[in-house]
């Protein structure tokens, strides 16, 4: 771990997002609140989930940094909770790494996760990570226009047939990828860093619960057909229905 006399050496972000941990370790907290203050963040902390709510019902945070394993209801049941008033991204911690728990926090509207122990540099890596990729784009789409769905980016906003859908931060990075190109396949090597920011592994199926998610929300395309489409052995591709391409 490096040591705060070496953190000199660090560039400072330049937003002061205001952050929100979650967890009962008093010691990890003070840890991640001293590095993270470094990087020009404000941290809150919360020793449980109840009173973490209760702060984000109350004040807007760019980001939570919730764990797993908190007393009274846990980071699962806390993360349901937050996703019916708040769509603020969550990066979830935890100390179990199978992958069933990894999927259930995707599944549950987490944008990602980091298993414990961690080093602060890899946590502080991922909340950069994450607050880049809700940020809009000024080089990239503004806005498309694809059947009778409309996704606009600079205001992180997706809508069908009129109706807004709420996204995750990572779901909503996936579709636009997704639909940047239409008819286009992309392997999970290629997705995985460019959503989540991180290297493909063989186990990760990360992009798969984001793909089923997306499934869920957008349900399928007007004339029936699916929206995006599993490419055996390759990945993914959202398919351009015949009346969306004339």
């Amino acid at each position: 771990m490096r040591k705060m006399a070496d953190l000199a050496s660090v560039q400072r972000t330049p937003a002061q997002a205001q952050l929100l941990l979650v967890d009962d370790d008093v010691a990890l907290g003070e840890l991640v609140s001293e590095y993270a203050t470094y990087e020009g963040y404000a941290v809150t902390t919360a020793s449980t989930a109840e009173v973490g709510l209760r702060m984000l019902a109350r004040k807007a945070f760019a980001l939570v940094i919730l764990d797993v394993m908190l007393p009274g209801i846990d980071g699962f049941e806390a993360l349901e909770r937050l996703r019916h008033f708040s769509d603020v991204p969550v990066l979830m911690l935890t100390t179990r790494g199978a992958a069933s728990d990894r999927i259930r926090g995707l599944k549950t509207g987490a944008d990602d996760y980091l298993p414990k122990p961690f080093e602060p540099d890899e946590l502080l890596a991922r909340v950069k990570s994450i607050l880049r990729r809700i940020q809009p784009s000024m080089n990239g789409l503004s806005f498309v226009s694809l059947g009778d769905i409309e996704l606009d980016e600079r205001q992180r906003r997706l809508t069908r047939r009129g109706v807004t859908i709420d996204l995750t931060g990572a779901e909503f990075s996936l579709l636009r990828l997704l639909i940047s190109r239409p008819g286009t396949t992309f392997s999970r090597q290629d997705l995985i860093p460019r959503v989540l920011s991180r290297q493909e592994s063989g186990i990760d199926r990360s992009i798969d619960s984001l793909v089923s998610n997306l499934r869920r929300k957008l349900g399928p395309s007007p004339d029936g057909s699916e929206r995006i489409r599993s490419v055996r052995g390759v990945g993914y591709v959202y398919v351009v229905a015949e009346e969306d391409a004339r």
